[in-house]
């Protein structure tokens, strides 16, 4: 027997409970912590010099304003194509103020139909609420956010960051409803069910479009998705928030405070960040900054990778 063999026999028993009282103690402590250790850590490391950015209002800067008289008009016809991805936006069947959680903003509601699915041989037919900037709204969020981040409005940076939001969401913020994307399979649309502009997991398994109905939802279940309530869900969400694909940790890096957990493992993924998402988005719409768009960018506009043009 070899000495590591030996070395288990004699005490692996101590050993494996040694490990659990250890796994206990890090559970208990992760769930302790308000913000987790990461989100902890981010908040160390910005301090004040984000709580100053975060106050920065771009519009009162003579350059920004130079900017808005020269080039706003430029800027606002890139951003109307951004929003010409809005695939979801299909038939116009109403305007909703009474959306629970949205009420008072012109919450849109449409059907839509994918392209040909290769599994069902015919296109998917979806039904969603959305909560779409106008062109002028979102060139004013990508002015303050580029301003606030990389103290420039440059086109590598409008450009990247308008070019990020036109591939991930296409500016789409799915208040409720059913999202198709073929993302892992060319042509094979499966549903993602969205609550206040992130993926969500429905609890009930009757409710959820699964391989045996290769993924196409029922007439129920498209309703089902509309009408959804906190209570309907499993305790946990997906990682990125909608416009901009905004994490919990990127959050955490623009100052946020609130306690949204940590997108590492699924059960660290609060569905606390729902909330967060919504007052944010809410505050953006009657307001020229989005601070959703701002923590993408802290994190990634200086550094990310696309420099070039469409």
């Amino acid at each position: 027997m070899c000495e590591s063999c030996k070395f288990r026999a004699k005490y692996g028993r101590n050993i494996s409970g040694a490990l659990c009282l250890a796994v206990l103690l890090v559970f208990f402590w992760a769930n302790s912590n308000p913000l987790g250790a990461q989100g902890k850590d981010l908040l160390a490391t910005n301090g004040e010099k984000v709580e100053k950015l975060r106050k920065m209002n771009p519009f009162k800067d003579k350059a920004v304003k130079r900017y808005v008289k020269d080039s706003l008009q430029t800027l606002i016809s890139r951003c109307e194509t951004v929003l010409k991805a809005a695939y979801m936006k299909g038939e116009h069947v109403g305007t909703h103020y009474d959306v629970p959680g949205w009420e008072g903003f012109p919450v849109e509601e449409y059907t839509y139909y994918t392209g040909k699915d290769v599994k069902t041989g015919r296109p998917k037919k979806g039904r969603v609420y959305l909560l779409m900037p106008t062109a002028e709204q979102l060139a004013y969020w990508t002015i303050s956010a580029c301003w606030k981040t990389v103290g420039s409005l440059d086109y590598q940076y409008t450009n990247t960051l308008l070019r990020f939001i036109r591939w991930q969401s296409g500016a789409q913020f799915a208040v409720r409803g059913v999202v198709y994307e073929a993302m892992y399979t060319a042509g094979y649309y499966e549903p993602y069910v969205f609550k206040d502009g992130i993926t969500v997991y429905v609890a009930d398994p009757k409710m959820k479009a699964g391989d045996e109905q290769l993924a196409e939802c029922s007439e129920e279940q498209l309703q089902f998705y509309l009408d959804l309530t906190d209570a309907d869900l499993k305790p946990y969400t997906g990682t990125y928030a909608r416009i901009c694909s905004t994490t919990r940790e990127m959050c955490y890096s623009w100052g946020i405070t609130q306690d949204i957990g940590t997108s590492s493992f699924r059960e660290g993924r609060s569905l606390s960040y729902m909330e967060v998402i919504r007052d944010l988005y809410k505050k953006a719409l009657r307001s020229k900054d989005n601070e959703l768009i701002d923590a993408w960018c802290n994190v990634n506009l200086k550094e990310y990778p696309y420099k070039g043009r469409d």
